[in-house]
């Protein structure tokens, strides 16, 4: 009998082997229980600058035009504890800005994130496949928090070179902080999902190309997010930051030097704001398990 993939389960190749195992797909193949996932924890440092929108512009795909000022928000955080590896975490560094997007049947206003790397191979497996996240690779130092102080850094790197390092300082404890995420703040946020056809030379355009958001359905009256807030415990500090997207060679990134320095040429005019977040909740509340496609604008 040849293998038959089951239509009620998650799948990432190889297929063979049975349903995937991940955030979103215990390992029988079905969803998480809030009991099996416990409680996870995170820090997340956040920085936003004003940038040339000029610039700005160059990174959107169709659909896609800017929204308000040119703000981009840097994020470095560290996941712990989490459910769907076996109590393991990992580093994250992500960017986005503020984007309106006008596809064949929906409008959305939100940020879009142009890239996110992270320390953990199966985040990154995962996370591209299934949500569409644009995810690459790079070791991450753990956040160092004195709170203190009030100062905190982290760094990212990939083949010993440190392409990204943040500090902030003089953070005062926020007194009942809004229960959220950092970010370009309201809206959805979206994601540009591009895998290529396997075509002789590679020239025959891509497989799929869309975008993923967390954006409730048009009338729907849903949530724009699986992810209820109030059952996470929050701190939060504000104080002041800087930042580094260090320029990489070929030599030095061969896969993502691009990647890297058109990020850094996104020029910083002047610093908007500084915060650190920790927060506390349940593990599968941030499995991310609301998003879907939008239908994409004719090109």
């Amino acid at each position: 009998m040849t293998f038959t993939p089951n239509p009620g389960s998650r799948y990432r190749m190889p297929i063979m082997f049975g349903p995937a195992p991940g955030p979103r797909q215990h390992p029988e193949g079905r969803m998480w229980t809030a009991e099996e996932a416990g409680r996870m924890t995170a820090e997340w440092m956040k920085i936003s600058y004003r940038t040339d929108p000029a610039k700005l512009e160059k990174l959107l795909p169709a659909g896609f035009s800017l929204r308000g000022d040119p703000i981009v928000s840097v994020s470095c955080a560290w996941f712990k504890n989490l459910y769907w590896l076996a109590g393991r975490g990992y580093g994250i560094l992500s960017v986005d800005f503020p984007v309106t997007y006008q596809g064949k049947t929906e409008r959305h206003d939100g940020a879009l994130c142009p890239v996110i790397w992270e320390g953990s191979p199966d985040a990154i497996m995962t996370g591209r496949e299934e949500l569409g996240f644009p995810k690459m690779f790079a070791n991450f130092d753990d956040i160092s928090w004195d709170e203190a102080a009030g100062r905190a850094t982290c760094s990212a790197s990939w083949y010993d070179h440190t392409f990204f390092d943040i500090q902030l300082t003089n953070l005062v404890e926020e007194q009942n902080p809004e229960k959220k995420l950092p970010g370009s703040g309201g809206g959805a946020q979206m994601y540009y999902k591009y895998l290529p056809r396997t075509s002789v030379g590679g020239c025959e355009g891509a497989d799929l190309a869309y975008v993923t958001t967390t954006a409730a359905v048009p009338g729907s009256g849903g949530s724009a997010s699986n992810i209820n807030f109030d059952e996470f415990e929050f701190r939060r500090w504000a104080g002041d930051g800087k930042l580094n997207w260090n320029r990489a060679t070929w030599e030095q990134l061969p896969l993502s030097f691009h990647v890297v320095n058109g990020i850094a040429d996104l020029d910083i005019i002047e610093y908007v704001d500084a915060e650190m977040v920790h927060f506390t909740g349940p593990g599968v509340g941030v499995a991310m398990n609301s998003h879907r496609a939008l239908e994409p604008v004719a090109i």
